[in-house]
């Protein structure tokens, strides 16, 4: 059985494939035009220095290889890979053609080595190390992509070099395989300093998922899972806001429980804790609109409020919230009111002159839900305006 930690530990690898592979093939145009460019250079260079028929037959290979490499480009843009195992197939194409370019570019210090002309072998060689030196943050993304380019150079310019055998053309071919075993370190270090940079980035993607899942924990209710009073209270004060900038409406819903403490003390707590989650979830959902809020604000108390939504778009809310609650059929035979869970609904709006804060839209909403509690439960009673004093604007508009 595979150990977790190994597991998580492949999980890890493979997701950092993903970013590699694609960062590669975005930087790939760049390599393929440095290819035709260096290698138009050192075709016009050696026209006269070599034999036309392999400077062609390398100048072909190297289009074509490029030409490949191209459309390699194309179908990994069009295809738009996005699972690990997708980018894992396109990560061997980009190998192969790293390792081709690389064969083509090696072949250049056999077929295109001067013999006799020592300024021609030292363009060569500048050449084929700019190649391989530019290379390094090209490839260096991707396991190995870069030893299976710089190797293949390399090797055959410094081994053609020592061959010649005098003392300059061995120092020269020394130099050239101490110069590819630096590139290739370097490209180690830069391989290993993308893959630490892509790990802190997932790492601190990572957080910011985690931070930002807690701070919304901490905004929801942890019995029934709806926003609880603290999320209540920072939409109201930004939907406050909002309404009178744009002199648009606002409506609040209080609703209780009726008699939640008989039915706590008649069926029990867990009992209760039940009827509550059913009840906040039933009136969640009755709620359609992305903008409006149901939260749990107390024990068995709960608050609606509803942008853009006026008093009376709010009391018909009310009452569709009333008969979905009732539709429940939750039994309580404790209850005065019914044999069954019902709540007692009080309504506000921003529209009245006399609700000049959030405060007191909530305290009209309490007001108008102690008045449908003091006239028998199981209604709803909005806050509407007279000229009286504030604790006169209630009037009952609906219930049973």
């Amino acid at each position: 059985m595979d150990n977790p930690g190994q597991q998580s530990s492949y999980s890890q690898e493979q997701g950092i494939l993903v970013p590699q592979i694609a960062q590669s093939f975005r930087q790939l145009p760049i390599s393929l035009v440095v290819n035709l460019a260096n290698g138009f250079v050192l075709a016009v260079v050696l026209w006269d220095a070599v034999p036309a028929s392999a400077l062609l037959a390398w100048s072909g290979l190297l289009i074509a290889v490029t030409g490949a490499r191209f459309l390699t480009l194309r179908a990994f843009t069009n295809a738009s890979p996005r699972s690990e195992s997708d980018h894992a197939v396109w990560t061997k194409y980009f190998l192969a053609g790293a390792c081709a370019a690389g064969v083509v570019w090696g072949l250049s210090g056999i077929l295109l080595f001067h013999p006799s002309s020592f300024p021609h072998q030292v363009v060569l060689a500048f050449v084929l190390g700019g190649m391989v030196a530019g290379a390094v943050p090209l490839l260096s993304s991707v396991s190995h992509a870069y030893w299976c380019f710089a190797i293949p150079v390399v090797a055959p310019i410094s081994i053609r070099m020592m061959l010649v055998g005098d003392r300059i053309h061995l120092v020269m071919g020394l130099l050239m395989i101490i110069f590819g075993l630096a590139m290739l370190a370097t490209s180690v270090r830069v391989h290993r300093l993308f893959r630490d940079s892509e790990k802190l980035r997932r790492e601190l993607y990572s957080s910011i998922e985690v931070a930002q899942a807690l701070e919304y924990l901490v905004r929801l209710d942890s019995l029934t899972g709806i926003p609880n009073r603290r999320l209540f209270e920072e939409e109201l004060s930004k939907e406050w806001a909002r309404a009178k900038r744009d002199n648009a409406p606002l409506s609040l819903i209080t609703a209780d429980i009726d008699h939640f403490k008989e039915y706590n003390d008649h069926y029990g707590h867990p009992a209760g804790d039940l009827c509550l989650v059913e009840v906040a979830q039933a009136m969640y959902h009755t709620l359609s609109r992305p903008g409006d809020v149901a939260a749990r604000i107390g024990g068995e108390e709960f608050a609606f409020l509803l942008p853009q939504t006026d008093l009376s778009g709010a009391i018909s809310v009310a009452e569709q919230i009333r008969e979905r609650v009732l539709a429940l059929n939750l039994p309580h035979e404790a209850s005065p009111v019914a044999r069954q869970v019902t709540l007692s609904f009080g309504v506000s709006s921003f529209e009245f002159a006399s609700v000049a804060s959030p405060a007191d839209l909530i305290r009209t909403s309490d007001v108008a839900l102690y008045e449908a509690k003091r006239c028998g439960r199981n209604q709803i009673v909005a806050a509407r305006k007279t000229a009286s004093e504030l604790d006169r604007m209630i009037e009952k508009v609906g219930g049973e």
